[in-house]
């Protein structure tokens, strides 16, 4: 029988753990949103993902970790399925390009938005953390929101406060077009959701 090289089984051992992590990841999502965040034990998520408990102590530190890593990978595939506008169109129409896009993804994505809306409601998970990673993820955002500022099209409010209007007109339009699929059809509807986050930023 032929020995691996050792730098394959290092490979398969990183393999192993990347997967054991996505299954915890896949897992914890799946119960956080039948159970919510906190009634879910860390030990029904390693049951449900296959593995002991303390593989899952393995990768993440606490059941607040485990969390904030999937909301991280979560805000990171989002931002992965909102490709970049074009820099040379007019800053409203980049902004619709990433609200349409962010729309989008909520709309085809239901349990990983519904877990972002949990998230937005639970006070274990501050809403200056939630705008953090945010920007993090999607840099591009507090990107343009300076650039608009800087321009004078939106207006010089504290970046937390419009932040969070993004976060909050986005959390409350996916809500209402998941629940009514037929408004998510209208064009009016679309562009009045848009109309009031951006009216809520303009300079006037």
């Amino acid at each position: 029988m032929l020995a691996l090289p050792l730098s394959q089984h290092s490979d398969d051992k990183h393999h192993m753990s990347l997967t054991k992590k996505q299954q915890l990841l896949d897992a914890a999502l799946n119960l956080f949103i039948q159970q919510g965040i906190q009634a879910t034990a860390t030990a029904k998520i390693a049951k449900a993902a296959g593995v002991a408990n303390g593989t899952l102590f393995h990768h993440f530190a606490s059941k607040q970790a485990l969390v904030e890593a999937l909301h991280l990978n979560i805000k990171e595939e989002m931002a992965q399925a909102m490709t970049p506008p074009d820099p040379n169109l007019p800053l409203r129409e980049q902004m619709i390009h990433l609200w349409q896009a962010a729309i989008r993804w909520g709309l085809s994505h239901p349990q990983k938005f519904q877990f972002l809306r949990q998230l937005a409601n639970d006070p274990q998970y501050p809403l200056s953390q939630q705008h953090a990673m945010l920007s993090l993820a999607l840099p591009l955002l507090p990107q343009l929101i300076k650039q608009g500022q800087k321009a004078g099209i939106l207006a010089d409010w504290p970046q937390a406060l419009i932040l969070n209007t993004c976060h909050s007109q986005f959390l409350s339009t996916v809500s209402l077009f998941t629940e009514q699929p037929e408004l998510a059809k209208d064009p009016t509807y679309q562009q009045a959701a848009f109309d009031i986050l951006w009216y809520g930023m303009a300079h006037r």
